[in-house]
């Protein structure tokens, strides 16, 4: 992990980060390089759609820019779909399945970036990416603000993170390629977490929200319960 040279806010911004985020030393959070999640909640495609429930699991690496999300909709049904969005090796991809069958697959350079931006937002899900990833930067753009980004991320993509007085995460924002149709639409998006508890040594939220802000207004489109942590090599 690296910050701009001679920004001393950007070095004042991340102490208060780890302060935050490792009550009990780094020591523990350097030696994990990968973790599984487990969560459930709810979703919806638009503001006029209705909430639907998903289960899902994720395995976010540390040392690296690479995450694989795999969510089962509609859990209850036997027909119901299932969704992956995943980034690896500078490629991003969403994946629509009934059964073993894709049904839609969605690739390309503005996926790369959009999945390139959710794996930088999930440094508030999994801080150890905070010091285990090598080609991380973190800058300064105003008092309580870093801007993210992977040096070797050739897309551009970067996320800007909130933080408060006391290093507490409270909100990742970035203009996201959005798919409408078949067509990828830049949009303001945002994320939280909240319900912060310590374990392994770390404060990890149990509750994510993300939100979509179009011109009309903002919606909440994604809802989440983190069920459970576990570090995986």
């Amino acid at each position: 992990m690296a910050f701009a040279l001679g920004n001393v806010e950007s070095g004042a911004l991340l102490e208060r980060l780890r302060a935050f985020w490792f009550p009990l030393g780094e020591d523990s959070a350097r030696v994990i390089r990968a973790i599984r999640t487990k969560e459930k909640g709810f979703m919806r495609m638009s503001p006029e759609a209705h909430w639907f429930p998903f289960t899902a699991e994720q395995v976010i690496h540390s040392t690296c820019s690479s995450f694989r999300w795999e969510a089962r909709l509609d859990p209850g049904k036997l027909t119901s779909p299932s969704v992956i969005d995943a980034y690896a090796e500078g490629h991003g991809q969403i994946t629509v399945k009934l059964g073993v069958i894709s049904v839609r697959k969605v690739t390309g350079a503005e996926v790369d970036k959009g999945e390139m931006q959710r794996y930088l937002s999930s440094i508030i899900l999994f801080p150890p990416i905070l010091l285990n990833h090598p080609a991380l930067e973190c800058v300064a753009t105003g008092p309580l603000h870093l801007r993210l980004r992977d040096r070797n991320d050739e897309t551009g993509a970067a996320v800007d993170l909130e933080i408060s007085e006391q290093g507490c995460p409270l909100v990742c924002r970035a203009d996201r390629p959005r798919m409408v149709g078949k067509q990828a639409v830049v949009t303001p998006w945002s994320a939280t977490c909240s319900d912060f508890y310590v374990r392994q040594g770390m404060r990890l939220p149990g509750n994510a929200e993300a939100l979509w802000h179009l011109p009309q207004g903002s919606f909440s489109y994604y809802r989440s319960e983190i069920i459970s942590y576990e570090a995986v090599d």
